[in-house]
């Protein structure tokens, strides 16, 4: 009989006697270990939504001095493109037009939800937006 403990899990079983029980007993333990590493690096979610949070106010109040930078806004999604490229959302302060057209990406329908994006802010028609590259909803990561 053995026992084995990795990140948390705990195999037991009869004492490996063939050569193929051991090599499945070896594939599992690589699986588990593969998974345990996938789970923990999805939880984290990308490192640029860990970017200090920047209000959507200040880029609202001085967009010029944000144009071309990249940030990370937060708030609840209160207008969306109905195919999912676009979407406006909204913190305690503002509100800002986040585009995911050009990134060629598109999120499923989540207006009421809130959202953290990692984009780079640019301006037309002497508007602020952000180019969104990576949002996060409700644990689900989009890019």
């Amino acid at each position: 009989m053995f026992t084995i403990v990795i990140f948390g899990f705990q195999i037991q079983g009869l004492t490996l006697t063939r050569t193929t029980d051991i090599f499945k007993a070896a594939m599992a333990i690589f699986i588990l270990g593969l998974t345990a590493i996938s789970v923990s690096a999805l939880a984290e979610g990308p490192e640029e939504l860990s970017l200090e949070e920047t209000s959507i106010e200040e880029i609202m109040q001085n967009p010029s001095g944000y144009q071309g930078q990249r940030v990370v806004v937060e708030g609840e999604i209160v207008m969306e493109c109905s195919a999912g490229c676009w979407f406006i959302l909204e913190d305690t302060a503002g509100s800002i037009y986040v585009d995911l057209n050009p990134n060629n990406f598109a999120i499923p329908r989540k207006g009421g939800f809130e959202a953290r994006v990692y984009g780079q802010v640019d301006i037309k028609d002497d508007e602020p937006y952000i180019l969104g590259e990576i949002v996060l909803i409700d644990g689900e990561v989009y890019r």
